[in-house]
């Protein structure tokens, strides 16, 4: 065995200079029963000749386990000589990886992190393929993670941040994306008036979906300064590029968004003119739900898009007004008739205009949005029921409910 090294801190911080272990690899102690599913992120952090140095992060995405062995092989030559935070044991290219005896224990979701110095004679590369305690980490569950169910039921901490690299967008999402346990979905989002500096309108109702497991991707930059984007009119191209935002930092090193996201499940979502962004983003081909919030396309076109735009959505849409107050009332009722996905045209009353962003609805409809949601991307039957069924959304006081082609 490798000399198991006192922790410092879980993510380590790797030296520059090899330090030599003092024994040969040797067989290592029985590991916990396999974990279900997790995740590797392996980073080579620093290189010198004839050596480099090495972090790994494992994700349990499984059942929790009390003891655990993270087993890969190298590509080339590589040697490791010392390891932080467990022990090691290399045979040939083929190594396994202990815990130490105080971090064993690993939560589903939770993460556990080691990192060595090795010996390379050749450029070191990446590992194709990792175990947990005999399972593959594909970067997914095989079973459900224990914990799981409803969006709504959920409640994490949000950080609402500026977009890594991006002044045109805010970011809402859980503060410890860890936590969540499982890769969360995203909502990119237009706000009203077209307004793409200034989101403090809408950071009640985000802050409230972040909340939920969602990231969301607003426009808008995080201290309302200037961003070089022109407020007033739609600019779809923004949502898909809070798209493309959200692509580059699944896969961008140490960021805390990364590989944290299931980008199978993407949402466009606005209100008012933002609605217009969203029902016009939605037709890219990442968008799996779309939600118009007090919003519609206009009869004669305005703002250059058409109610003919509504026949290329491809996914299921959600349209909620605020009742006949609302000044988008008729474009709502008239662009829910006129899509052919699967719909849901929900209405309060009550909430006029901007009921569901600021005013006293704004738990209900930002609910009936994480319900569409959860509904649509992740099939939970929970969620189907109170969008869909008499008895959920459509029995709660003053709403009303239509729904077609479910």
């Amino acid at each position: 065995m490798f000399t198991t090294v006192p922790r410092v801190r879980l993510a380590v911080a790797l030296a520059a200079a090899v330090t030599t272990a003092s024994t040969a690899a040797g067989p290592v102690a029985a590991a916990a029963p396999s974990a279900t599913g997790c995740r590797v992120d392996y980073a080579i952090s620093s290189r010198w000749p004839g050596g480099f140095g090495a972090a790994v992060t494992v994700t349990n995405l499984g059942s929790p386990v009390t003891g655990w062995q993270v087993a890969w092989t190298f590509a080339g030559d590589e040697r490791i000589t010392q390891l932080w935070n467990g022990s090691a044991a290399q045979s040939g290219a083929r190594v396994s990886v202990t815990n130490a005896s105080w971090n064993g224990a690993v939560a589903t979701g939770g993460t556990v992190s080691f990192g060595f110095n090795a010996t390379s004679g050749t450029t070191p590369a990446v590992p194709s393929a990792f175990t947990l305690n005999g399972a593959a980490c594909t970067g997914s569950p095989t079973d459900p993670p224990t914990g799981g169910g409803a969006l709504v039921d959920n409640n994490f901490p949000v950080s609402r941040e500026a977009a890594y690299g991006d002044n045109r967008y805010t970011v809402f999402r859980p503060a410890n994306p860890q936590a969540v346990g499982v890769p969360m979905p995203v909502l990119v989002f237009g706000n009203g008036a077209c307004a793409h500096t200034d989101n403090s309108e809408v950071t009640r109702a985000l802050t409230f979906i972040a909340s939920k497991g969602v990231v969301v991707v607003d426009t808008g930059s995080a201290d309302g300064s200037a961003n070089g984007v022109p407020s007033g009119s739609p600019i779809p191209s923004l949502l898909t590029g809070a798209i493309t935002w959200a692509e580059r930092e699944q896969n961008r090193s140490g960021a805390p968004l990364s590989q944290r996201l299931d980008l199978t499940k993407v949402a466009a979502a606005g209100h008012s003119c933002g609605g217009i962004e969203a029902l016009i983003a939605a037709q890219d081909s990442r968008v799996s739900a779309v939600v118009s919030l007090d919003s519609g396309l206009f009869a004669d076109g305005s703002f250059g898009y058409s109610r003919a735009e509504l026949a290329r959505l491809h996914s299921p849409a959600l349209f909620m007004a605020g009742g006949p107050s609302d000044v988008a009332y008729d474009n709502t009722r008239a662009n829910y008739d006129l899509v052919t996905v699967p719909a849901v045209l929900a209405m309060h009353p009550q909430a006029g205009h901007v009921g569901f962003i600021t005013g006293s609805q704004m738990t209900d409809g930002m609910t009936t949005v994480v319900q569409f949601l959860d509904m649509v991307l992740n099939g939970n039957a929970t969620a189907r029921s109170y969008v869909l069924d008499p008895s959920g959304l459509a029995s709660k006081y003053p709403w009303t409910v239509s729904k077609k082609n479910f």
